[in-house]
């Protein structure tokens, strides 16, 4: 009897999990799964947002280093030399992005571009297209998955201001071209009522923009005539009007690095679509058209408008980081911008000197910014 007792106690103690507490401990897994998965992707985002903000305050802090050893003044957002003696013919050089390279220990490959030719050009004449297809980890952000771990990846873009929609240098004979990108001289927008190409309309159109592009030539076609090339430069960065902690320098695009002729993608690439961000107006006869009358041909202009968008489309700052762009400012810090932020707070971060009163007809200088407004 004391036998048949024992095996019973031991077929019993060998009793498994019913189906019943099985299924609560699934469901508890379950719900702590539910609690620590967001907590997870939530780092996870902030050490790209991270890796990200250290990518865009390497690039900054290099501008500034560029600056410094060439008075000041910052590169140009593309390089356009002239192939021929009579300055007749240009060609699509390179990218500010080239002229950074030596300060982000990227010697070696700075070394070896040819600046006697084009980006797109390889062997046997060089190797340029080679070289602006190697991967730069310091020119892409993490979120940005058309560029990050891409040959020739590029996420950051250059503030190239106020302008038209006409983004590319759309001829190698500038004397038959209709159109030179970003280039003061050559933009149609009248901010006085007077003509195209005058000096106080190219003198303020070059100064809303940081960065603006670099054309060897000798004369340039416009709507309006002929006029030989005296557009203002990139911006001198300790001659910021409205203040470098003030104007953003830097911007992620995750349409960045393709333009609409070549279809390339490559950091090398000097056009605006592939290498800047503008704020597009259809310009007018007062300054503050650029506010009320922005260009949407493209599509929203603003913070995050296009960030469905594709290389190319849309040089304007868009990002992957959920409610936020990050951007470098001319100061050397780095911070993030909401898609939300005010609009004329927006254009008043883009343009670097317009605040400055001045005697143009219909002229209203910007309100200077305080430290809440963005």
């Amino acid at each position: 009897m004391q036998i048949r007792r024992s095996l019973i106690l031991s077929k019993n103690a060998r009793r498994g999990f019913t189906l019943i507490e099985l299924l609560v401990v699934i469901s508890i897994i379950a719900t702590l799964m539910a609690l620590i998965l967001p907590a997870i992707q939530s780092a996870r985002e902030a050490a790209r947002r991270t890796q990200c903000q250290n990518n865009l305050k390497n690039l900054t802090l290099a501008a500034i280093n560029y600056a410094e050893a060439h008075r000041g003044q910052l590169p140009a957002s593309g390089t356009y030399p002239a192939a021929d003696a009579a300055k007749t013919t240009i060609y699509a050089g390179h990218s500010w992005v080239l002229d950074l390279l030596p300060y982000v220990d990227q010697q070696a490959l700075f070394e070896q571009w040819n600046k006697g030719f084009a980006f797109t050009v390889g062997p046997p004449s060089c190797r340029n297209s080679e070289m602006a297809m190697k991967n730069l980890q310091v020119l892409t952000c993490p979120n940005d998955d058309t560029a990050d771990g891409k040959d020739g990846g590029l996420t950051y873009v250059a503030n190239c201001g106020v302008g038209d929609i006409n983004f590319d240098v759309l001829s190698v004979t500038p004397a038959a071209a209709n159109d030179f990108g970003q280039l003061a001289a050559a933009e149609p927008l009248i901010w006085d009522g007077g003509t195209v190409g005058s000096p106080q309309n190219v003198d303020l159109t070059g100064q809303l923009a940081v960065f603006a592009p670099s054309i060897d030539c000798a004369t340039t076609a416009y709507a309006g005539g002929v006029q030989a090339l005296n557009s203002p430069g990139s911006v001198n960065i300790g001659r910021i009007y409205d203040g470098a902690g003030n104007t953003i320098m830097l911007s992620e695009n995750i349409n960045a690095g393709k333009d609409g002729l070549t279809g390339l993608a490559t950091w090398a690439n000097p056009s605006i679509r592939s290498c800047g961000f503008i704020f597009p107006t259809v310009g007018g006869t007062n300054f503050r058209d650029i506010y009320s009358a922005p260009d949407t041909t493209l599509g929203s202009p603003y913070i995050n408008g296009l960030k469905n968008g594709v290389d190319g489309s849309a040089p304007f700052p868009n990002s992957r980081h959920i409610g936020i762009v990050v951007a470098s400012f001319c100061d050397g810090g780095v911070r993030t911008l909401s898609e939300n932020l005010d609009k004329h707070v927006y254009v008043n971060l883009i343009t670097p000197n317009a605040a400055r009163p001045r005697s143009i007809s219909g002229f209203v200088p910007e309100d200077p910014l305080s430290g809440n407004d963005f």
